[in-house]
Parts: structure tokens; sequence; C-alpha cells
């Protein structure tokens, strides 16, 4: 019996990974066919500025509310912690360093995600279900190019913007409850805050908040793209999208983390 239980759970561990596989190697190849029907970018600029606006400037709301709440709880945490230790002058360079190198970037691309990226998702898939991408194929009309390109576009040229939006707010944030609430001199928080945000710190947040617009784009897209069946697929769609989206972003900071310049080459550890 338990040798029975045993190769069930094996054979669905490896229907598992092979469904992992076949999926990994349909993104690759719909990912290659966005890059081949990039050289006729100019013919859907139109879409690509619809597109920019509705991830850039649609999504400023909610960026502008998590940057705020978030360089406030930074700011308030980090220095009942550095008072501890009597470190409250490191306060501004550490608020800096966070939004810039990792929690701007990451928090843009998954507040967008949860907006933006569901939203691809489940129109895409709703086109699928209702044939009106097959429609495009009978006019003779590129669905990856009329649908896919704008957006992967414009989310790679907005993301870094929202990016380093969120991180200068963040920091702004951080500054009023750091200051304003908690007592520390303004002059401390910015001086350090300028000593330690340098051209590295920036090069992190818009390279980044790049790979991140191209991620939740096209995976948006890709799952709109497979969906099977009624008005249950959008959903899963949506789900699926939202989910792979967000995972994909943590793995892609961890790398590239690992394979940017760390920076702070002029500090000395005493």
């Amino acid at each position: 019996m338990r040798f029975l239980v045993l190769t069930i759970y094996i054979v669905r561990l490896l229907n598992w990974i092979a469904s992992f596989i076949r999926t990994l190697g349909d993104f690759t190849l719909f990912v290659f066919e966005i890059f081949r029907s990039s050289k006729h970018f100019w013919r859907r600029k139109g879409l690509f500025l619809k597109q920019c606006e509705f991830i850039g400037v649609g999504s400023l709301g909610v960026n502008i509310v998590a940057s705020m709440f978030l360089g406030a709880v930074l700011g308030f945490q980090l220095y009942v912690t550095f008072h501890k230790f009597g470190a409250e002058g490191l306060l501004g360079g550490s608020i800096g360093v966070s939004l810039f190198r990792e929690l701007g970037p990451v928090m843009a691309g998954i507040m967008v995600t949860g907006r933006a990226g569901a939203a691809m998702a489940a129109e895409i898939a709703s086109m699928r279900i209702s044939e009106q991408i097959d429609a495009l194929e009978v006019m003779a009309v590129d669905p990856i190019e009329y649908l896919v390109l704008p957006r992967v576009l414009a989310g790679l040229v907005m993301l870094p913007l929202l990016g380093i939006f969120f991180s200068i707010l963040g920091s702004i944030s951080g500054s009023l409850i750091a200051c304003g609430v908690m007592g520390l001199d303004p002059s401390i928080y910015w001086t350090q805050f300028a000593k330690v945000i340098d051209f590295i710190e920036i090069v992190h947040c818009v390279v980044k908040s790049a790979a991140f617009g191209l991620v939740l784009t096209s995976v948006g897209c890709f799952c709109g793209f497979r969906a099977q069946g009624g008005a249950r697929a959008v959903g899963f769609a949506t789900r699926s999208s939202v989910v792979a989206s967000c995972l994909t972003i943590l793995l892609s900071d961890y790398v590239l983390t690992s394979l940017l310049p760390f920076g702070f080459a002029t500090l000395k550890v005493l």
C-alpha cells in the first residue's frame, strides 16, 4: 500500500516537472516571437503610447500610496532600531539604499503586476476564448505584434520611471516620519542620504525595474494567450499571471543583485 502511494506521488511529480518544462519551452518560443516582431515597432507606436499611459500613468496612484506607507514604515522601524545603538545618523542612507536597490523596483513591479499585469492577462484571455485573436490572424494581422509587443515595450520604458519615482517618494516619506515624528535632524538625514546614494544605486533601480517590466508584461500576455475554455479560463489566466510574475520578479531580483556592481567602493571598513 505504501509503495503504491509512493508511486502515485512520484508519477505526479514527474508529470509536474514535464508540464513545467513544456511551459518553459512555450514561453521561450513566445519571447522569441516578441523579439522577432520588434522590427515592426513603429507600425504600432499609437498602441505603444496607449499602453505607456495604461501601465505608467494608470499605475501612478497605487505606487504613490504604497511608496508613502513603505517609506513611513522604514523611517519608523529603522529609527527605533538605530536609536538603540546610537546610529540614527545612518538612517537616511539606509532608507535610500533599501529603496533604490531593492524595495523600490520590487514593490513597483509587484504593484504594476497586480494592476496592469493582471488586466493584460484577463484582456488577452478574453480575446482568446472569444476567438478575436483568431480573427486577427484571419485578417493577416500578427497578434504578437499587435497585442503583445506594445505592452512589453511600454513595460520596459515605464517601469524604470515608476521605480525611480517610488524610491524618491519613499525616501521623502521616510524623512517625514524620522524627522517630523521621531525627532531626527533633517540635515543629518539628507546629508547621509546624499553621501550614500550614488550612480550605482540608480543603475540598480533602473536595470531591475526594466527587467521587471519585461517580466510582468511578457508573462501576463503569455498566460492570456494560453487561455483555453470558457469564462473560467480568464480567471485562471489572471491568477497564473500574478503568481508567476511575482515569483519571477523575486527570482530575477536575486540574479540581478548577484550580477550588478555592489558599489560603496569609497567606503572603508574600520
